[in-house]
């Protein structure tokens, strides 16, 4: 089960107010903060969308570069994990 989202994550976008034809679906935004929770739309997040469109002109809300996603629209993406094996110039010298 993936965690929720939370500020840090990476999400990829997969939905909009125009639904499946929102023009910012397949973007890989970055998770600032959460901003509030709209009774239509549920929780909804701020991101780094440098190349999001916005559906409405709320320029003087919310600054260029970054757009509001609601949670429903966005896919969190797991960073790979991270594995102990590693081969150092010590362990090469140590089998050689």
């Amino acid at each position: 089960m993936n965690k929720p989202i939370s500020a840090g994550d990476m999400c990829r976008v997969v939905s909009g107010m125009k639904g499946k034809d929102s023009p910012n679906i397949g973007l890989i935004v970055e998770v600032i903060h959460r901003v509030y929770e709209c009774p239509e739309l549920g929780i909804l997040w701020r991101c780094k969308a440098e190349f999001a469109e916005r559906a409405r002109d709320d320029r003087s809300l919310v600054p260029g570069g970054l757009a509001d996603f609601a949670n429903d629209w966005l896919v969190k993406i797991e960073p790979p994990e991270l594995t102990t094996d590693t081969t150092t110039k010590e362990t090469l010298e140590l089998d050689a």
